[in-house]
């Protein structure tokens, strides 16, 4: 192994974390003051319900960011999804395009109404759902009822050329931001450009709610939405169910948790993007490339994702070295038709999604992060492709 005396922005290494020392997780919640003061007045308030005060101001705050729309939070970014599906007509054996390049929540929410996915390959410039594959897909195919959009690590997607193609066909369009909170496209949040929107609060997400989502929602389907996500209940003194609801409401509680933390979503999309730029100056541009922010858009670059131009060097090599380091790092997404679960669905492409998958890892992304932190990283990480 080489030794390495000095990081890349010339600080010695020895002044670095050591193994043993606190590990560095790929994108931690950051939690304070204003979060412990929220829970304790939600407590203190006595509203420990599905519904409440702070819940009402969460769901305001984030309406706030998509002007025209209503904002559902819930119990998670995948009971989200489900109910996009569901407000978009799918059922029994209808189809539902997915982008292959993405978290197993979008297909597995498509199971849940018996419907059948069908996988899109990405296209390499976002490695989102390639618009030119959807578009030579329904060429050729029957129309389904809807297709789930996702903004990958944050990018956005092609938005305009896909809201076009699905209108002309008239497909529903469900916008998975649930990455991508924060980003933007032509100034625009991302979320709010499709039918219907999804956000995470996942712990792992740019904010959190100790785990938590939300459905973007134009008014005319608000109510319905609504509805579905409070066991469908029709009766006002006693219970009435015509139909299967569900349990899907955003506690009070967790929303205390969500108001303070989404006062800070603009610093934490400043954080995040400063350590995207952070290893795009100091991992090696022979070794690594990272992907580039499109045009007209604003990454909230939650995870950075840097592919490996290293022959020889997988993105499994990176991943065990850092975690020998105390340094945690992920593998990208794996392509959903790849898992076994999914193996029966029909995969439309030529395999980039797969490429990018082979080539590709995610690197701690914290909004805690130091520069100390990031240099000892970034050391790490160029040890482990001159081991």
């Amino acid at each position: 192994m080489k030794p390495i005396s000095k990081s890349k922005t010339g600080r010695h290494s020895s002044s670095m974390p050591k193994k043993g020392d606190r590990r560095i997780y790929l994108s931690p919640p950051n939690v304070g003051e204003e979060e412990s003061g929220s829970l304790r007045d939600v407590i203190q308030s006595g509203w420990v319900a599905p519904v409440g005060p702070q819940l009402n101001v969460f769901e305001e705050g984030l309406e706030s960011k998509f002007p025209g729309k209503r904002v559902l939070a819930l119990s998670s970014g995948t009971s989200a999804l489900h109910l996009a599906l569901i407000l978009s007509g799918v059922s029994d054996g209808d189809e539902v395009l997915v982008g292959s390049f993405t978290f197993a929540a979008a297909v597995n929410v498509v199971h849940y109404e018996r419907a059948i996915p069908v996988f899109l390959d990405s296209e390499c410039d976002t490695w989102n759902i390639d618009p030119n594959l959807l578009l030579e897909y329904l060429k050729s195919h029957t129309a389904p009822k809807a297709v789930i959009v996702t903004h990958l690590f944050g990018v956005p997607a092609k938005v305009d050329e896909l809201r076009k193609i699905c209108k002309h066909y008239g497909i529903k369009m469900i916008e998975d931001a649930a990455e991508a909170l924060g980003s933007k496209y032509q100034g625009r949040f991302l979320g709010g450009f499709g039918d219907y929107g999804v956000l995470s609060f996942n712990g792992n997400k740019i904010i959190t709610t100790g785990g938590g989502g939300a459905l973007v929602v134009g008014e005319e389907g608000y109510d319905r939405a609504l509805h579905l996500a409070t066991q469908a209940n029709k009766g006002v003194f006693d219970y009435d169910h015509h139909e299967v609801g569900f349990n899907y409401r955003l506690s009070n509680v967790l929303a205390g948790v969500g108001v303070a933390q989404l006062k800070k979503l603009d610093a934490f999309v400043k954080k995040k993007r400063s350590v995207f730029a952070y290893y795009n100056a100091h991992l090696s541009q022979d070794l690594f490339e990272l992907p580039k922010e499109p045009d007209e858009s604003l990454c909230n670059r939650w995870l950075t994702t840097p592919l490996i131009r290293v022959e020889g060097i997988t993105p499994l090599t990176i991943i065990q070295f850092l975690d020998k380091q105390n340094i945690e790092s992920r593998a990208l997404w794996r392509p959903l038709h790849l898992h076994k679960a999914y193996e029966k669905a029909r995969f439309y492409g030529s395999g980039v999604c797969e490429k990018i998958y082979s080539e590709g890892l995610c690197l701690p992304s914290g909004t805690q992060l130091s520069d100390e932190e990031l240099d000892y990283i970034v050391d790490q990480v160029h040890r482990a492709v001159s081991s």
